[in-house]
C-alpha cells in the first residue's frame, strides 16, 4: 500500500498538521471560489425573466380599481362566449336549472319515503 509519509518524508506531527491544513482550507477556498463573481460563473443566460413582462400588482387606489374593473369586463366576457357556445350546443341555462331541482326534489321524496 501506498504510504504518502514515506513519500514527502514527513513525520507524524508534520502530517497531521498538512491534514489539518488541508482540512481547513478545503472549505474556505472553496467558498472564495463561489462567492467570487458569481454572476459570470453560475449565471444562465434567459433563466430568469424580464421584469418588464411579469405581472406587475396594482399599488395605488386607481391602479387597484382599473384593475378590478378589467378583471370583471374579462369575466363578462368570458361568460358571454361560453353562453352563446351553450346556445349553440343547444343547452339553456334554464334546463340545468329545472335538471336540478327535480333531482332534488326526487332525493327528497326518496328520503322521506324511506323514513316513513
Amino acid at each position: 500500500m501506498f504510504n504518502i509519509r514515506k513519500f514527502f518524508n514527513l513525520t507524524r506531527s508534520q502530517f497531521e498538521l498538512a491534514k489539518f491544513t488541508f482540512y481547513l482550507l478545503t472549505p474556505i477556498s472553496v467558498m472564495y471560489y463561489v462567492g467570487i463573481d458569481t454572476d459570470r460563473k453560475f449565471s444562465v443566460p434567459g433563466y430568469w425573466p424580464d421584469p418588464d413582462t411579469l405581472n406587475k400588482i396594482p399599488k395605488e387606489p386607481y391602479e387597484i380599481q382599473a384593475e378590478l374593473a378589467r378583471m370583471r369586463a374579462a369575466k363578462i366576457e368570458r361568460r358571454k362566449r361560453l353562453e352563446e357556445k351553450a346556445k349553440a350546443l343547444g343547452i339553456s341555462p334554464d334546463d340545468e336549472d329545472n335538471e336540478i331541482t327535480e333531482t332534488s326534489t326526487q332525493a327528497a321524496t326518496t328520503e322521506t319515503s324511506t323514513t316513513a
